[in-house]
């Protein structure tokens, strides 16, 4: 890759996006070498998407992404593009406050996506996503155009972290790596739970508005978020068989 404007922070940043990556991999949410994950230039000139041909468990620096501006032109990198790059390019111009964006295939909420019925707050995952998470129904196509990408920033909308592609994935996003990370891991096991509880034919109920107002601030907040990427970077270091970092087993501090 060319260094060009890759700055030492610049340089932290992408590989802790490709940390990310290789972290929703381990999490449910690799698919071959289909999903990606973006993070916003901090200069204004565009995106830094995954590269094509590599899988999210791949994806190890920040040689492994390539620089796009606001029209998809790539301006840095030697890899080639992913053809769904407006998914990332039209969400970003649409959202001041989103930094990074993934789309995946996560096996549950992929399922998901093909139902008609609210995401439920089964149990506590479920519930930072409540009253529900928004729905892209226009296409079952690729998001390969510009158009097609507005569509899903505004089937997103200017409040929701995620937005459902129906018969397709899932996009999630956040104010950070960390932020976007942990809100697609707690999407897909919502997702699954209600899937489960759906197929078990028990009776079965979720809290009410009241109790969903008080619970959420109680749940997903800034610190839960800092410690479950710790969590997260702790156990994908005992599977990369990083010692440096888990050198008492990925429960350590």
């Amino acid at each position: 890759m060319s260094d060009t404007g890759l700055s030492n922070s610049l340089r932290t940043e992408l590989d802790k996006v490709a940390r990310a990556h290789r972290i929703l991999e381990m999490e449910g949410h690799g698919d071959k070498t289909l999903g990606h994950m973006s993070l916003r230039d901090p200069d204004g000139r565009g995106i830094w998407l995954k590269r094509k041909a590599i899988s999210l468990g791949e994806t190890i620096e920040a040689e492994d992404f390539v620089l796009l501006d606001f029209a998809g032109k790539k301006l840095v990198g030697d890899g080639e593009t992913h053809n769904e790059w407006p998914i990332h390019t039209e969400i970003m111009r649409a959202r001041p406050d989103i930094n990074v964006v993934a789309h995946t295939h996560a096996f549950h909420a992929s399922v998901f996506s093909a139902i008609d019925d609210p995401l439920r707050p089964v149990a506590i995952e479920g519930g930072y996503f409540y009253p529900d998470v928004p729905r892209f129904s226009g296409s079952a196509e690729l998001i390969n155009t510009e158009p097609l990408g507005r569509s899903l920033a505004a089937a997103l909308g200017p409040e929701a972290w995620a937005v459902l592609m129906k018969n397709h994935g899932v996009t999630f996003c956040g104010t950070s790596a960390e932020h976007c990370t942990v809100l697609g891991i707690c999407l897909e096991i919502a997702c699954k739970q209600q899937l489960m509880v759906g197929a078990s034919g028990f009776k079965w109920s979720w809290p009410d508005d009241d109790g969903m107002k008080k619970r959420g601030p109680q749940t997903f907040h800034p610190q839960f978020v800092d410690r479950s990427w710790g969590f997260y970077s702790r156990k994908l270091a005992h599977f990369e068989g990083d010692t440096t970092v888990a050198t008492h087993g990925f429960y350590r501090a």
